[in-house]
């Protein structure tokens, strides 16, 4: 089945790699298309592709959706794979973040091997208040580094529905501090908890997986 293909074409302005916030939010929604993006030439010209996995629910296409084009719906909508685009302009250096958003199951094995094999780096989605989605991370890193015969892949795991947790913090089953030393330092992946619905540290995900990945691809200091 083919998925879906979404393009994006905007200037990703400084502000991306600060937590963000409404005044922020609002001036990148109001970028247009002709900004330095189409100008940068040579080895200042980046691409990457980006796989969000996790489980069914987690919250995966609303943090798509939350950093490229600024929406969040509480509709549910079972997605079976889609790709996403955004052009950015950071400090004159053109970067292209192809995004696929994949089912969250296991019933598309041949499908999921493809887009692990293909991919650059990854965004391992769970809920915070469900410790099985945690677990499913857990072994979808493990296949990722079995696909790609190497641990030296850049991945941030990402716990979403924080927002959940302030009107009953009883509902959380992933500890923070737990989860946070395993990734961190066990792992050594990054990691952040988010809150789509709220648009909380969605830009810090995107910020966290480029420090992952100048690590191995040597982006221009430019994104440092």
């Amino acid at each position: 089945m083919r998925g879906r293909h979404l393009r994006r074409r905007f200037s990703l302005q400084p502000s991306f790699m600060k937590d963000d916030h409404a005044e922020d939010k609002t001036k990148r929604d109001k970028v247009g298309r002709n900004n330095a993006v189409d100008d940068a030439i040579g080895p200042a010209n980046a691409r990457h592709k980006i796989v969000v996995m996790g489980a069914a629910k987690v919250g995966k296409t609303s943090i798509i959706t939350q950093f490229l084009y600024n929406t969040f719906t509480t509709k549910y909508k079972r997605t079976i794979e889609e790709m996403h685009q955004g052009n950015f302009s950071i400090a004159g250096v053109s970067l292209t973040l192809d995004i696929l958003d994949t089912a969250g199951s296991y019933e598309f094995p041949a499908m999921r091997a493809l887009s692990i094999s293909s991919a650059d780096a990854f965004i391992l989605v769970y809920d915070v208040t469900d410790a099985t989605t945690f677990e499913e991370v857990r072994m979808i890193r493990d296949q990722i580094h079995e696909t790609k015969a190497t641990s030296a892949v850049p991945i941030v795991v990402v716990g979403n529905k924080i927002d959940l947790l302030a009107e009953d913090s009883d509902l959380r089953e992933v500890e923070y501090a737990t989860t946070e030393s395993v990734v961190t330092v066990d792992w050594e992946n990054g990691f952040v908890e988010v809150s789509a619905a709220r648009n909380e540290n969605i830009t810090q995900v995107f910020k966290e997986l480029l420090s992952q990945a100048k690590i191995t691809y040597n982006l221009s200091p430019a994104l440092r």
